[in-house]
């Protein structure tokens, strides 16, 4: 059975048809009555009373159907009683949705300016990084270029150990001034083969000068003294590459004793080798020129080293640590006597 029959509501059809018929019936009884009983309703003449009577009984019928069916439906009431009202809520729901509509227009507009804002900011941003990164690569490139050129056009620095002897107070003034004019040429040949062990440059002349007051001051000292004296030769200023370089030497003298007997140990200590054989002794070595500095080694000005030790002989302790590879006692003992 179709769906409309079955939630059609047939009792409440069937009552307003059988109430219709019923008032229908009464008003046309009443008519008849009243217009045969010749009654005047208002001053009308009968027939008129009649058709009045008959009025009325369809008025009351449509009044009682419209109540019959304001109680039974919600939808009635609101027809009858809230139209206007629901049109009101039409129109401005409808004025609302124009709205909403037209904000949503904008706020489409403003979100496709963000994302075009975005987009450019995004350019923008990589751009700058790729310029940054330019910017890095040309620093990094002066930064090597001036290197370059600050170790290509400096020949000799500042405060470079030249050369260093040393005066017995024996020594006649002769054999100083013999001993002195011998360390200078020392000084001279060290610096030539400095210069052209690293550089290609070609010298026309080097000129090597010392201070003569400085000089006669020395000698005046080493002749007077009766204590044993070292002499070191270090240059006083950086000196470029040029046709005639002119390096001033500046002497660095002292009274000289002896610190370390050939065979003494200058410095021990106790170490855990878990393979780190080169750190460990890379730290001995620092610990060790602190210690010798402490004692009156004079270190190298320009680096504050003291002592040598050969390459070989240090990797060959590194080897011999890496097969110990157990606790040790690290020894350094001097190998020559200084008097």
């Amino acid at each position: 059975m179709p769906a409309f029959l079955t939630d059609t509501n047939w009792l409440l059809i069937l009552s307003l048809i059988f109430g219709s018929a019923l008032l229908a019936i009464l008003g046309d009884i009443l008519g008849s009555k009243y217009g045969r009983q010749r009654i005047s309703v208002f001053g009308l003449r009968p027939k008129y009373t009649g058709r009045l009577i008959t009025a009325m009984t369809g008025a009351l019928i449509a009044v009682g159907t419209l109540g019959v069916i304001s109680v039974f439906s919600q939808d009635v009431r609101t027809a009858l009683f809230g139209m206007k009202y629901i049109q009101q809520q039409i129109y401005d729901l409808q004025f609302k949705l124009t709205e909403s509509q037209a904000t949503e227009e904008d706020t489409k507009f403003e979100l496709a300016s963000i994302r075009n804002d975005r987009l450019i900011l995004e350019q923008e941003r990589n751009e700058l990084e790729a310029n940054l990164e330019i910017m890095r690569e040309e620093a990094e490139q002066l930064k090597h270029d001036l290197n370059s050129m600050r170790s290509s056009t400096i020949a000799l620095s500042a405060n470079i150990l030249l050369a260093q002897t040393n005066f017995n107070p024996e020594m006649t003034l002769n054999e100083i001034k013999n001993k002195l004019e011998r360390f200078k040429q020392q000084v001279h040949l060290n610096i030539f083969n400095r210069i052209a062990r690293h550089s290609t440059f070609r010298l026309r002349e080097l000129s090597v000068e010392f201070d003569p007051d400085e000089e006669q001051n020395l000698l005046k000292i080493l002749s007077s003294s009766d204590a044993r004296y070292y002499v070191r030769a270090l240059s006083l200023e950086n000196n470029t590459y040029a046709d005639d370089m002119k390096i001033k030497i500046k002497l660095d003298y002292g009274l000289s004793s002896k610190i370390f007997n050939s065979g003494e140990i200058i410095y021990r200590k106790f170490y855990e080798v878990n393979g780190n054989s080169e750190d460990i002794l890379h730290l001995f070595l620092r610990e060790l020129r602190n210690k010798a500095i402490t004692l009156g080694v004079l270190p190298e000005p320009a680096t504050n080293n003291v002592g040598i030790l050969d390459g070989e002989e240090f990797f060959n302790a590194v080897e011999n640590l890496n097969e110990i590879n157990a606790p040790v006692i690290i020894n350094a003992v001097a190998r020559a006597c200084r008097n």
